[in-house]
């Protein structure tokens, strides 16, 4: 009687997969090809038992397990699309069709975790894995693209249709975010570097203190008591210390993945060059050493040298 199971399980999902076809035929006879007027893909309306497609979806997802799980290749990849509804989120929605968040992240090109307004439209894959941009755009895309191949990991070309155009991936079944990718899209890729300050000048362009022109700022300015630890914003290496006349004391620590961190008018260092560091050990004390209007950290983080926004990879609990 158990040996029948499996056998009965088939046949549901090949009757499913018949209504779903009889389902799209059915549209299409009405002159309507597609289950959403503007989509090409099949559209869930809702992630719920009562809808078909949510069920074919649920079908396939475990038929690549099940295959995955008995040595066999995974089955052909499909795509369904999803229009959000009010209070649904990316871990919520990966959840309900049993796939890492990391496929659907990155099927729809988010490059970090976000709320989806009502009727956001969604890629849905049918298996796990990771969609990796042909064409890389943000740092998450390099990211990926960087450990993929160096890896080598075997997967195929797809083209996913997203506003009225398609954007070519690399899709590598049943691949997981690499540590380093995943610190980055979940934004603790750094810790903040003092245990509480003040923001008090952020990233970009701003009215210089002291020659009062506009000028680029290429960090975020923490007011801080004099002496505050200064914490190390990731583990890594000490690049550089020494002291300059627009930084004052100041350490360089080099990270993984091509990342920079900068630790500007310390009134004093507590690390030695080329020493390894952990992330939230104490490497100085925060100063006004250089230019400086008063006691505070200048901190930077850096990516293959360019300056990047602190704000969009730290913690930055509302500061």
């Amino acid at each position: 009687m158990c040996e029948g199971v499996p056998q009965i399980a088939r046949a549901e999902r090949a009757g499913r997969r018949l209504l779903v076809a009889a389902a799209l035929l059915s549209l299409s006879v009405g002159g309507v090809a597609r289950l959403w007027a503007d989509d090409p893909y099949p559209v869930i309306k809702s992630l719920t038992n009562d809808d078909v497609l949510y069920r074919q979806l649920e079908d396939d997802v475990a038929l690549y397990y099940e295959r995955i799980q008995n040595n066999k290749p995974p089955p052909p990849l499909g795509i369904f699309a999803y229009r959000t509804r009010k209070g649904d989120d990316l871990y919520g929605i990966a959840a309900q069709v049993n796939l890492p968040y990391e496929a659907i992240a990155t099927a729809n090109h988010l490059a970090h975790p976000e709320a989806f307004p009502p009727g956001t439209r969604l890629l849905i894959p049918n298996m796990p894995g990771l969609f990796i941009p042909v064409t890389p755009e943000t740092e998450l895309d390099y990211l990926m693209t960087a450990w993929r191949t160096k890896t080598g990991d075997a997967g195929q070309f797809v083209s996913l249709i997203e506003g009225g155009g398609s954007t070519k991936f690399y899709f590598v079944p049943g691949a997981r975010f690499h540590a380093l990718e995943r610190a980055y899209f979940l934004n603790v890729l750094f810790r903040f570097p003092l245990p509480k300050a003040v923001v008090t000048s952020r990233f970009g362009m701003r009215i210089d203190p002291f020659t009062h022109q506009l000028a680029f700022h290429s960090g975020i300015d923490l007011a801080a008591p004099w002496g505050t630890d200064v914490y190390a914003a990731r583990g890594g290496e000490v690049a550089e210390v020494g002291r300059d006349f627009t930084y004052g004391n100041y350490i360089i620590l080099d990270h993984s993945g091509g990342y920079q961190t900068v630790y500007g008018h310390l009134s004093s260092i507590l690390v030695r060059l080329h020493e390894r560091v952990t992330s939230g050990m104490i490497i100085g004390k925060v100063g006004s050493s250089g230019l400086s209007t008063g006691p505070h950290l200048h901190f930077e983080i850096r990516l293959r040298g360019r300056p990047e926004d602190p704000a969009l990879l730290l913690p930055m609990d509302g500061r």
